[in-house]
C-alpha cells in the first residue's frame, strides 16, 4: 500500500508538469495565431476593398460618361432619345434600379419605362441631389428612402452634377437598392465566421450582412467605430456581450467610406482550443490509465472481498432458506433458515445427497413436473422449477435452480431457495373474499329489482280489489252481518298482502350505504319476510328484546338483513328435515336482542339436532356444507365476511346443540 502512494505521487507530478507544458504551448500559439490572423485580415480587406473600389469606379464612369453625352441634348425635342439612352444605361449598369437626369427646374427623365415626371416630384429636394450639389463632384450618396411608390426600400445613388461653362445644367443619377449592395458585399467577402460592411466617417453603417447579430446602434460601439476614420487603415479588438471581435478596416479610394470586416475571435481559436482539449483529454486519459494500473490489484482484491461478503450476507439471509449442492448433487451449504424450517440439525446433511432434502419438501404428488431426485435435475439442467409448500400454517415458494456452465453445457451445482409467501396468500384470500361479497351484493340487487317489479304489478290489482269490495259493501244490507264480516276479513287480507309486498320491496331494495336505523325494525322486517316459510313448515319464530335499551346505530342494514335471513334459513332447513321424520315435533327458532356495554348482541338459536363437534372449525370455511347436493358451502362463509369485514363485528357459534346458537356482535359506536 505504501508503494502505491509513492507511485501515485510521481504520476501526479508528471501529470501536472505535462499540463503546464501544454498550457504554455497553447498560450504562445494563441498569440502567434492572433497576430497572424490580424495581418491576413488586413490583406484580405485590402484585396476585397480594391475589388469594391473597382466596382464603384466602373459605376461612376457610367454615370459621368452618360452625363457628358446628354449635356448638349434638348430635353424637349430629344426626350425619347434621352429616355432610351437612360434605359440602355440601366441595363449596362448591372444592378441599377433606375438611371435618370434631373434639371434645376425639377424636370426629370428616367430610364424606367414605367416612370414619368410629374410636378409633385421635386428633384432638387431629394437627398442625393442636395449631397451632389454640396460636394460639387461625383459622389455615392448616403442611404435614403425611395420616392413616392418606392417608400418600402432604401437606396443609395451614384450622382454626378453636370456643368456647362461653370453653370449647373443638370444632375445625373443612378440608383442601387441597398439590399442588393449588401448581397454583393456578402458575395464579395464570403467569410464563414464573420462579415463585412461599409461605413461612413461618422460611423454610420451603410450596407452590412450582419451574420453575428451585432447591434450597431450601441453608443459605445459607434464611438469605437468613429476612431477608424483617424487612421484610415488598421485593426482593433472590441468586446461585445462578453465576446471579442476583431475589426479590420481600410478607407475606399475617392470616397469617405470605409470597408470594414468583423471576425469572431473565438472562431479564430476554435481549432487551437480543440487541439488543447484533445491534449488535455489525452493527458487525463493517460493519468487515469496509470492510476488505474497502480491500484488495479488492490481494486480487484477489494471487489473479490465485497462479493465474498455479499454472498455471505445472502447465505445468511434471515428471510430466505438457501441450500447449495455441487455438480454431483451433494450438499455443500445450508443456511440457518433452511435448517430451522425443516427441523434439520446444523450441518448434519453436509456432503450428503440432495435426495434427502427433496423427500422432506413434500411436494404435491399431483404435479407432473415435480423434481423428486437429483436425476430429475440432471435431465433438465436448463429448467428452473418452482412449487408452493404449506408448512406449519405458513405458505412458502420453493425454487430449484440448476447452476449451468453455459460454455461447457454442464451442471456445476444446484441452488434451492425457500421464500415465505404467506402475505401474498393472505392478499389473495382477501381478494377472493371481496369478490364473494360483490357477487352476493349483485344477487341481492337483482332480487331487489325482481321483487320491485312484482310489487309494481301487484299493487294495481290489490287496489282495484279493495275498491270493488268497498262498492259491494254499499249494496249489502247491514242486517246481514255475516256478509259484512266476510267483506271486512277480505279487505284486511288484501291490505296485509299489500303490506307484505311493500315489505319485500323495501327489504330487497339495493342499499349498501351506511345509515342510521333501529335493530328492532330490521329484525321485524326479517321476521315479516320469513313468516310465510315458518307457517308453511309449521315452525315457531319468536323475537324478544329488552325494551329499556336504545338499539339505534349507524351501520349497513342491508348486510345485517342478509346475515339474519341466512341464519334463519339454515335453522329452518334443519328443522324441516326433523319434521319429515317426526311430524309432531315442535320446531322453534328464537331471536334475542340485547345490549352489553358497547356491543349489541343478536342471538339466533333453534332446537334442532345441532352441529357435530368436528364441524365446529369448518362451518365458516368456504365451500363446506352438510346439506350435500342442496348446499353450496358459501352461506355462513359470506355471513362471516359481511359481519367482520364490512360491519367490523363478530359472528361465532356459541353453542353446538340444545339449543344450537349463533351470536352476532356489533359495536354500538365503532362500525
Amino acid at each position: 500500500m505504501k508503494h502505491n502512494k509513492i507511485y501515485i505521487l510521481l504520476l501526479t507530478i508528471f501529470f501536472l508538469l505535462y499540463i503546464f507544458i501544454i498550457y504554455f504551448t497553447y498560450t504562445e500559439n494563441k498569440k502567434y495565431l492572433l497576430e497572424n490572423t490580424k495581418n491576413n485580415q488586413l490583406k484580405l480587406v485590402y484585396a476585397y476593398k480594391e475589388k469594391f473600389d473597382e466596382r464603384l469606379a466602373a459605376l461612376k464612369r457610367i454615370v459621368e460618361t452618360l452625363g457628358k453625352s446628354l449635356i448638349d441634348k434638348d430635353r424637349n425635342k430629344e426626350f425619347k432619345n434621352i429616355k432610351e439612352t437612360l434605359t440602355n444605361a440601366m441595363i449596362s449598369g448591372n444592378g441599377f434600379t433606375s438611371v435618370y437626369i434631373s434639371y434645376p427646374d425639377n424636370f426629370t427623365i428616367s430610364g424606367r419605362p414605367d416612370w414619368y415626371y410629374t410636378k409633385d416630384y421635386v428633384a432638387t429636394k431629394r437627398p442625393w441631389y442636395i449631397e451632389a450639389i454640396k460636394a460639387n463632384k461625383t459622389i455615392i450618396s448616403k442611404p435614403y428612402i425611395g420616392s413616392a411608390g418606392f417608400e418600402d426600400k432604401l437606396y443609395i445613388s451614384i450622382v454626378s452634377p453636370i456643368y456647362k461653362q461653370n453653370k449647373l445644367v443638370a444632375v445625373m443619377a443612378s440608383d442601387l437598392e441597398l439590399e442588393s449592395v449588401q448581397k454583393e458585399l456578402t458575395k464579395l467577402f464570403p467569410l464563414k465566421n464573420g462579415f463585412a460592411f461599409l461605413m461612413t466617417n461618422n460611423a454610420q453603417v451603410i450596407a452590412q450582412s450582419n451574420k453575428l447579430g451585432i447591434d450597431f446602434s450601441n453608443k459605445n460601439l459607434k464611438e469605437f467605430l468613429s476612431s477608424f476614420s483617424k487612421n484610415k487603415v488598421g485593426y482593433s479588438t472590441y468586446k461585445i456581450a462578453n465576446k471579442h471581435y476583431i475589426f479590420t478596416y481600410e478607407t475606399l479610394e475617392k470616397s469617405d467610406w470605409l470597408f470594414v470586416s468583423v471576425l469572431d475571435e473565438k472562431e479564430i481559436y476554435k481549432d487551437l482550443n480543440y487541439q488543447l482539449f484533445m491534449n488535455l483529454l489525452a493527458s487525463v486519459f493517460l493519468f487515469l490509465l496509470g492510476f488505474a494500473t497502480i491500484i488495479f490489484i488492490s481494486f480487484i482484491q477489494k471487489k473479490l472481498y465485497e462479493k465474498h461478503l455479499l454472498l455471505g450476507h445472502f447465505a445468511k439471509s434471515p428471510t430466505w432458506g438457501i441450500l447449495l449442492t455441487d455438480k454431483n448433487g451433494n450438499i455443500i451449504f445450508i443456511n440457518k433458515v433452511f435448517e430451522k424450517l425443516f427441523s434439520l440439525k446444523s450441518k448434519a446433511l453436509y456432503n450428503k445427497s440432495i435426495n434427502n432434502i427433496l423427500l422432506k419438501l413434500k411436494i404435491n404428488q399431483k404435479n407432473n413436473n415435480q423434481i423428486l431426485c437429483f436425476k430429475d435435475i440432471e435431465d433438465n439442467i436448463y429448467s428452473m422449477k418452482s412449487y408452493p409448500l404449506e408448512h406449519k400454517g405458513k405458505y412458502y415458494r420453493i425454487q430449484i435452480t440448476p447452476l449451468v456452465n453455459n460454455y461447457q453445457k454442464k451442471l456445476e451445482g444446484t441452488i434451492i431457495t425457500v421464500n415465505d409467501i404467506s402475505h401474498e396468500k393472505y392478499l389473495e384470500k382477501k381478494e377472493s373474499e371481496h369478490e364473494q361479497i360483490l357477487i352476493q351484493n349483485s344477487k341481492m340487487a337483482a332480487l331487489g329489482e325482481m321483487v320491485s317489479a312484482i310489487a309494481h304489478q301487484w299493487r294495481q290489482p290489490l287496489s282495484t280489489l279493495l275498491m270493488l269490495l268497498s262498492n259491494v259493501e254499499e249494496f249489502i244490507s247491514k242486517e246481514n252481518p255475516k256478509a259484512i264480516n266476510y267483506l271486512c276479513r277480505s279487505k284486511d287480507t288484501i291490505k296485509y298482502m299489500n303490506e307484505t309486498v311493500n315489505a319485500f320491496r323495501n327489504f330487497y331494495k339495493e342499499d349498501f350505504e351506511k345509515s342510521n336505523f333501529n335493530l328492532i325494525d330490521i329484525i321485524n322486517e326479517v321476521i315479516l319476510i320469513s313468516s310465510p316459510q315458518m307457517k308453511m313448515n309449521a315452525l315457531e319464530l319468536e323475537f324478544k328484546y329488552n325494551e329499556k335499551h336504545n338499539y339505534t346505530l349507524e351501520s349497513y342494514p342491508s348486510y345485517i338483513k342478509q346475515v339474519l335471513i341466512n341464519l334463519i334459513s339454515n335453522a329452518k332447513d334443519e328443522l324441516s328435515i326433523i319434521l319429515k321424520d317426526e311430524p309432531l315435533y315442535e320446531g322453534k327458532i328464537k331471536i334475542f336482542l340485547s345490549k352489553e356495554e358497547n356491543n349489541f348482541l343478536i342471538s339466533i338459536e333453534d332446537n334442532g339436532r345441532g352441529i357435530l363437534a368436528e364441524h365446529k372449525e369448518k362451518i365458516f370455511k368456504p365451500f363446506f356444507t352438510t346439506k350435500k347436493d342442496q348446499g353450496t358451502g358459501t352461506g355462513l362463509y359470506l355471513c362471516k365476511l359481511l359481519i367482520e369485514n364490512k360491519i367490523n363485528g363478530k359472528l361465532f357459534l356459541d353453542n353446538l346443540k340444545n339449543p344450537t346458537k349463533f351470536i352476532i356482535q356489533i359495536g354500538t359506536n365503532d362500525v
